[in-house]
């Protein structure tokens, strides 16, 4: 069957430029940039996946500026908010009629910034116990998934002077970042 296939081979290439994107991420470029319109930038392009799905963004201030690498940190939040969006999709298999929504909240306190995702998806209770595995490369509960995905994303935070860590919540999950700022 030719659509078996194609999907296997698009697969195969994912891998392949995942494995090829690990092994030479290239050393963040940092400017400074509105975090908060990398964001939108994100939620417009993933709401479109699935418009069941409510992503709300709540940010006290108007501009959040951080002296980032705008694609890696827009690959960040996209791949963070896409999980999220798996994960309500896996949770849908099973329970139909939930309000499916993922609250993003990003705000800038003295001395960091804080961005913390919620979402009300399968949360990590398949894996409790070893949430801190999850950023582990190859590690995966995904069906088709490369595990590098997470990885990948930790190690661009990690450039960024930041730091990455997952909560399991009564009703999903919970991903928060913390980007330390340099303050003289």
């Amino acid at each position: 069957n030719l659509k078996i296939i194609n999907n296997q081979i698009k697969q195969i290439e994912n891998l392949v430029n995942e494995f090829s994107d690990f092994a030479r991420m290239p050393k963040p470029i940092l400017k400074d940039h509105d975090l908060i319109k990398i964001l939108n930038e994100n939620i417009k392009l993933l709401s479109e996946i699935d418009k069941t799905i409510k992503i709300d963004l709540i940010n006290k201030s108007e501009k959040v500026f951080l002296k980032c690498d705008k694609e890696q940190l827009g690959r960040v939040f996209f791949n963070l908010i896409k999980n999220s969006i798996e994960s309500i999709h896996q949770k849908a298999e099973k329970i139909t009629n939930f309000h499916k929504k993922i609250l993003i909240e990003i705000f800038n306190e003295n001395d960091h910034i804080k961005f913390i995702l919620i979402d009300n998806g399968i949360g990590f209770n398949n894996i409790k116990g070893k949430i801190k595995e999850i950023l582990n490369p190859y590690y995966t509960t995904k069906k088709n998934g490369t595990g590098l995905g997470l990885s990948i994303v930790n190690k661009i935070i990690n450039d960024h002077n930041g730091e990455l860590n997952f909560f399991s919540t009564d009703n999903g999950a919970k991903v928060e970042i913390i980007f330390k700022l340099n303050v003289n």
